[in-house]
This record gives structure tokens, sequence and C-alpha cells, in this order.
């Protein structure tokens, strides 16, 4: 993650964050590593880049998440619930620099309850080694 290229708009910002995306068409996985503080937490994540729908738990939560490209743009629409248990609805736009070395990952999130919040990670490739 790139800290000062990101926006978590005020959320807490994580003081390490590392994604793993490991394509195998038609699926995507996406392994998630981040630390805030003393707190670390993964997330493994599944979708079908074809327009399929796939299921995951995301923070404990079923999710149902539909991911298809916008031209270069994988765009993926999110439903599940919040520890509400209101309706939140997450549109994701990843965009790969043309270089291959930035991934920028655009959220708008909705919840049912009227929030919204737009949210941007910058995620900058590392070699694996």
């Amino acid at each position: 993650m790139v800290k000062d290229k990101s926006n978590f708009s005020g959320f807490t910002t994580p003081d390490v964050l590392v994604q793993v995306v490991d394509e195998h068409i038609p699926a995507m996985n996406v392994h998630t590593v981040q630390t805030k503080g003393s707190k670390t937490s993964t997330a493994d994540v599944m979708y079908f880049i074809d327009g399929r729908e796939s299921t995951n738990i995301i923070n404990g939560r079923d999710a149902t998440s539909k991911a298809y490209w916008d031209g270069p743009v994988l765009v993926v629409r999110t439903n599940m619930k919040d520890s509400k248990g209101n309706d939140v609805e997450m549109d994701d736009r990843w965009e790969l620099s043309s270089d291959k070395q930035t991934l920028t990952r655009s959220s708008h999130v909705v919840t049912s309850t009227g929030g919204e919040v737009n949210l941007t990670l910058v995620c900058q490739k590392e070699n694996a080694g």
C-alpha cells in the first residue's frame, strides 16, 4: 500500500496492507493481510471475472459479488450486511497502470441507512522473493 496516495476517508489507515492477487481465468483470488497497531487480520476472497456471481466471507459476514470488465477496468460489485444487519453495497474499480506496477482500487460504499463513502487504495507491485 502506498499510504500517501491512498485515502481511507476518515477510517483508520492500516500501518501495513499487502494484497496478493492470483488470477486463474475466469477466477481471481485475492489474499489480504493488514496490520493496524498490534492487530493483524487476513482475508481471502475469490471472484469470477466473467460476470458470474461469487460468494465470500468479508469481515465475518456473507457477501455476494459480481466482477466484470469495463474496458481495462475490473469492476467488482459486492452486496453484504454490516455489523448491525444493514445492507451495504460496494462498487470497486480496479485499475492497473500502463506499466503494470501500480494498482488503484477506487471504492464507493453505500449503506441502507444512507451513509456513503469513497475510498482509494493504491498498491505498488513488489516482486516475490
